[in-house]
């Protein structure tokens, strides 16, 4: 049997007004309609928190810088596993523009599970932390 390989995936936790934004994924993505923490794959020679600062402009055309590492969760969602690492991120400029997501929504983090979030997302809702807890 053939180890699947771990695909490095990054996730941005930013808090405006005790909110965290999540963003749905659009029918042309796999997993159409599950929300998630925006982000993306790391890719060959790149760090996470510049995989990180790049993924969030090309999908939504806003600057962010990374900041703390918040949580690792690996997923093994049958056809390919994931590692994914959140980090708290910093937006600095820009007008949020979808491409990749149909929509954006800021949440507080106790509604977080009432959202259809993608079950490699659910686990770091524990470890987001705003100043409302």
């Amino acid at each position: 049997m053939v180890e699947r390989q771990i695909i490095k995936v990054v996730a941005a936790i930013i808090i405006k007004n005790d909110k965290v934004l999540i963003a749905r994924r659009a029918a042309h993505k796999k997993m159409p309609g599950k929300w998630e923490f925006p982000g993306g794959k790391v890719e060959a020679g790149e760090t996470p928190e510049l995989a990180l600062e790049r993924e969030i402009y090309e999908e939504f055309g806003v600057q962010v810088q990374t900041k703390e590492f918040v949580h690792t969760n690996l997923y093994d969602y049958g056809s390919f596993k994931i590692e994914l690492m959140a980090f708290n991120t910093s937006y600095i400029s820009g007008e949020f523009e979808l491409t990749d997501h149909d929509r954006i929504e800021w949440v507080r983090t106790e509604m977080l599970e009432s959202y259809d979030l993608t079950e490699a997302d659910l686990p770091i809702i524990p470890f987001i932390v705003t100043d409302e807890n």
